[in-house]
């Protein structure tokens, strides 16, 4: 009540397990409005360059796939910083917050990487369709051009979020009672893991462009798919911190007060 000298949490900070409900709906909606994008993009692979261009370059609605996902990256993005608040307690509020901030670099980069895949690509490709035979080769070598920065995008996202994954791990693991005894927090850890080395894996063989190996390599991403997923499900089982704080006497209360004069 206002005026009697006592607050409660949730009138003092936002509500822990609001939030959690908030971040349990967006790590669905986030793989839902995600893999709609995608499966809805041309599935030609990016290093086969002329075929990929060539279905672009008919594909009317390449610039919303791509706002679609980065939507469900946004998405994804506040399920993680709501995994971040719910973990910001003592040693693990540590790595989950910069894990956190991570995952916001990572929705960061993706941003741009959209503007060039999704806009500036597209319309590189469609003046390259559109153009006559003596204007097509230096046309394909500026798409191609614009293709390479968006490879090196893509390669700096999933790094970052394989290291958003990684310190996740390390807020887990400082919450669970033991890495090795199985419960939400250990087992999200190990899971957060092979997220992390999944993606870091897939974002240094995507350093060197789209090739065989790093479409090989994708394979690496569904940990983290499955994880996103574990998040909302997390957030849904455990919404509030619910560990209870033991009062410790003052050392003073066990010894007499101390006279000044003696």
């Amino acid at each position: 009540m206002e005026g009697d000298g006592t607050q409660t949490a949730e009138t003092i900070g936002p509500s822990e397990r609001y939030f959690s409900k908030v971040g349990t709906v967006a790590a669905f909606a986030a793989l839902v409005v995600y893999g709609v994008s995608a499966y809805l993009h041309p599935l030609t692979p990016p290093h086969h360059t002329q075929e990929a261009f060539a279905d672009y370059a008919v594909e009317s609605l390449w610039a919303i796939y791509h706002l679609g996902e980065f939507l469900g990256i946004l998405l994804m993005g506040a399920a993680i910083i709501a995994l971040a608040f719910r973990l910001r307690r003592g040693v693990a509020g540590v790595w989950a917050t910069l894990g956190g901030a991570a995952m916001v670099v990572c929705a960061g980069v993706y941003g741009i990487f959209a503007a060039v895949d999704g806009v500036a690509l597209g319309i590189m490709v469609d003046r390259w369709a559109a153009a006559g035979p003596e204007q097509q080769e230096l046309l394909y070598e500026t798409a191609f051009a614009v293709r390479q920065i968006e490879g090196g995008l893509f390669s700096i996202q999933w790094f970052m979020f394989g290291i958003a994954a990684g310190l996740f791990a390390g807020a887990f693991f400082a919450s669970a009672k033991s890495p090795i005894r199985l419960d939400w927090f250990s087992g999200m850890g190990w899971l957060s893991i092979l997220a992390s080395i999944g993606a870091l894996s897939f974002g240094v063989v995507q350093a060197h462009g789209y090739t065989d190996l790093s479409m090989a390599f994708q394979i690496g991403l569904m940990p983290g798919v499955i994880w996103v997923a574990a998040v909302g499900v997390f957030l849904y089982r455990n919404p509030v911190h619910t560990e209870t704080l033991v009062e410790i006497p003052r050392k003073e209360d066990d010894e007499p007060p101390h006279d000044p004069v003696k």
